[in-house]
């Protein structure tokens, strides 16, 4: 079972079908005299992202053919369902997949107005464009990056605000619109690599990453898995959520929308009078004047022609009303597709969830496209801007930063201190009577701790002592308050069930965030890890499915498989759950009357975001809402903001001391790998690169082949697989041209480490494999 990295759903790639009116208004948008050296070269890599290759050593067609061509109308691959825009002036073009097609005819009364009906879409479209882009001559000029860490000269990806040099720092494309961050490059996840930049021939494939340097960028923004960017709001006052889809689950999506409309006039006259009502209000159509329902079918069948009599704002508007993205959408029927397929699938656009903490300190669980976190709120106001600044920096720039912020809060010793005697056999219960009783503003004085009848002066090493004591005894399985991870027995995850294990554990947990708070605040470390939930929820970052994965790995596969059944009604499945008490198994509804409703095809989505809901927050709300509390009164929520999940868990937990010689000990081979082990030459090069590696770059590779960056108190011989087994770090082996990354699979602590030609490639694309894992900031 993988982290995400590796993709099994075996489904065929396809361009996204919204791109048809991008890819007819590219090539229609060619200068006709003299154009500059850097936007030919931009004309020829959109040709490119359209997917249509020409083979070297074509010859130019004559310049009314080229008309001709260039004037046809998009083509879909049969095998792979790209839709395809063919290349001037060729009769005859191959698909990245490898399938060869026919460009179609422009003779005829048929061809002659389907090529009126796309030059007029392409007209349209460019108009749209340049009310969104503004100057597209401006736009279009290509800009090079040069990185202040490593001086190395970078290309952005297209429509990248963000992207990662392949040293690991942040950097930011200039002169990016919102119109061209929607319009990125396709991306094959079998591959990583640009649907134009994907040939069928291997050797070409790796002359292309090795021969071509400005291609280093675009190699870095990479979609294989949904990704989340926080920017700055329009306002300029707030950081807000902005979804990045993986190239898999866009393709799933675009599909779900193309059956949607087809199967509408066969699904509309098996609605009951109350769904049909439902779907038309949820759409904001008006049905005053249906009399009946056969009138309310009407309107339903033939929706679509009245929301494309609506303005472009009132449709977006309307998707703002049911928390559903349309970023990369530019066209009435786009948009239209867009609500009804929303309307028609319960939860489809439900990409990821945020808790939302309410003026009462309670929680609310709501899309991340409607999560705002406000910077200016004391105690330590920051403008939004600064905060995206901090986070395009390496992690010690970063954490630099951080310490000045938390030292320049802190109240001086003259102002106030506190002193905190316990006793050593009483240490939980004397600190927790201690902190409790302090003011917010009091937990960020000075501290001075002391052990009673113990005599010592604390300069560091009492306060150290005691953080770790008290979190011991506050994370032991045994109090009640938390449970190991599905995964592992490593890491901790809230123990639902915390109230009948403790009455006091309410405040136990407030009482817990403070002492979470003060050990950032003051530089220390917990040595507790948590799943990667609870650093999300700590940092208002994005829940999804894949979470998951890292709490109960047996539910999360159980998703995968509910998700990818062709029919899942077959599966006999309610909008109930199973729960375990203290070994006693409930059933718990996950909607009001959920016992009742079945899972189809239509409400699955919704099914699934439900149980992710109640896996992750329903469950552990009220005691998560405590722990957030406690942990805000001591660092506000949005200094944290710059670091990612894995960042915050180094941050919290410290580096760990990792033993190479023991890890490689330990360490188990496969596939081609396994007859010579660490003596295969990519082993040894792995192991070199390992070697070579910072304390920081070990921890978060340790982070992207576990999940976690803790090393069992035994050493490597104690990792356990989510079944709870012995199971040692392996590594399988993977074709080159079929990955250039490497993919973990954190359930088995395994990663597939590509067959590389040399050590300086292998070196390359682990960096950028880690990189990849954390989501940058962008500014709109």
């Amino acid at each position: 079972m993988g982290n995400g990295k590796s993709t099994g759903s075996g489904r065929p790639s396809r361009t996204a079908s919204r791109r048809e009116a991008a890819a007819g208004s590219t090539s229609s948008s060619a200068p006709s005299g003299g154009a500059t050296a850097s936007s030919s070269s931009l004309m020829r890599h959109a040709n490119r992202g359209q997917g249509a290759t020409v083979r070297r050593g074509q010859a130019s067609a004559p310049p009314q053919q080229q008309q001709q061509a260039a004037s046809s109308g998009p083509v879909r691959c049969p095998r792979c369902r790209r839709l395809l825009q063919p290349p001037a002036g060729h009769e005859r073009f191959l698909c990245p997949c490898g399938q060869m097609l026919m460009a179609p005819s422009a003779s005829g009364p048929a061809q002659q107005q389907q090529q009126q009906q796309q030059q007029q879409v392409q007209q349209t479209t460019m108009q749209r464009r340049q009310q969104f882009q503004g100057n597209a001559q401006t736009q279009n000029q290509v800009q090079h990056v040069r990185c202040p860490n490593c001086n190395t000269t970078l290309a952005p990806p297209p429509g990248a605000p963000v992207f990662r040099c392949p040293c690991g720092t942040h950097l930011r494309a200039p002169n990016i619109s919102r119109m061209q961050v929607s319009q990125r490059a396709l991306v094959d996840p079998s591959t990583g690599l640009n649907g134009a930049d994907n040939p069928t021939d291997p050797q070409r494939d790796t002359e292309v990453v090795q021969n071509n340097p400005e291609m280093v960028a675009s190699y870095v923004q990479r979609r294989s898995e949904q990704q989340w960017l926080r920017e700055v709001s329009k306002d300029g006052k707030t950081l807000v959520w902005v979804n990045l889809q993986s190239d898999e689950e866009e393709r799933r999506k675009l599909l779900l929308e193309e059956q949607c409309l087809k199967e509408l006039p066969d699904k509309v006259p098996d609605l009951s009078t109350k769904q049909l009502y439902e779907k038309l209000e949820a759409m904001s159509v008006s049905t005053e004047a249906c009399e009946n329902d056969d009138d309310l079918r009407d309107l339903l069948l033939n929706v679509r022609e009245q929301l494309l009599e609506e303005s472009l704002d009132e449709l977006r508007s309307r998707l703002d009303g049911l928390g559903v993205s349309y970023e990369g959408l530019i066209s009435p029927e786009e948009l239209s597709d867009r609500l009804i397929t929303a309307v028609w699938y319960d939860g489809l656009y439900d990409d990821g969830y945020v808790r939302e903490v309410l003026p009462d300190h309670s929680l609310d669980w709501i899309p991340a496209s409607r999560f705002e976190l406000d910077p200016g709120l004391p105690p330590r106001p920051m403008n939004a801007s600064t905060l995206v600044h901090m986070s395009t920096q390496p992690f010690k720039d970063k954490l630099e930063w951080f310490r000045s912020q938390m030292k320049d809060m802190k109240t001086p010793w003259e102002d106030g201190h506190v002193q905190v005697k316990v006793r050593r056999r009483e240490l939980l219960r004397d600190a927790f009577t201690n902190l409790n009783k302090l003011d917010p503003e009091h937990m960020r004085r000075h501290f001075r701790f002391e052990f009673l009848q113990e005599p010592g002066l604390d300069a560091g090493g009492v306060a150290r002592e005691f953080f770790e004591l008290v979190t011991d005894s506050i994370f032991n399985v045994d109090f009640g308050l938390f449970e190991y991870s599905g995964v592992d027995n490593i890491c901790y995850s809230i123990n639902p069930s915390s109230g009948i294990a403790n009455e006091l554990h309410m405040r136990y947990f407030f009482f817990l965030g403070r002492i979470m708070g003060k050990a950032l605040f003051d530089g220390h470390i917990i040595p507790a890890h948590l799943t990667r939930p609870m650093y999300k929820h700590l940092l208002g970052f994005p829940i999804t499915e894949a979470d998951i994965e890292f709490v109960d790995p047996v539910v999360y596969k159980s998703m995968i498989d509910i998700k990818e059944c062709e029919d899942v009604e077959y599966l006999y499945l309610d909008f109930t759950t199973a729960t375990r008490v203290f070994g006693e198994t409930q059933s718990v509804e996950l909607k009001p009357g959920g016992a009742d409703i079945e899972v189809t095809n239509e409400n699955r989505e919704q099914y699934l975001h439900l149980l992710v809901k109640f896996i992750l927050f329903d469950r552990i709300a009220p005691q998560l809402s405590m722990l957030l509390r406690g942990f805000y009164e001591v660092v506000p929520a949005h200094l944290i903001s710059i670091f990612d999940h894995q960042e915050l868990e180094l941050l919290m937990c410290g580096l760990p001391n990792i033993d190479i010689d023991d890890w490689r000990k330990n360490t188990a081979y496969r596939g081609e790998y396994q007859s010579k082990g660490d003596r295969h030459k990519v082993v040894q090069w792995f192991w070199e690169v390992i070697e070579e590696f910072s304390q920081e770059q070990r921890a978060k590779f340790l982070q992207f082949a576990t999940g976690t960056s803790r090393v069992p108190v035994q050493g490597f011989q104690a990792l356990q697989s989510s079944e709870g087994v012995l199971k040692l770090f392996t590594i399988d082996s993977v074709a080159y041209d079929k990955s250039v990354f490497p993919r973990s699979h954190t359930c088995f602590n395994r990663i597939d480490l590509p067959v590389y030609p040399n050590k300086a490639a292998l070196k390359t694309y682990v960096l950028k494999a880690l990189s990849m894992e954390a989501v940058g900031f962008a500014e709109e």
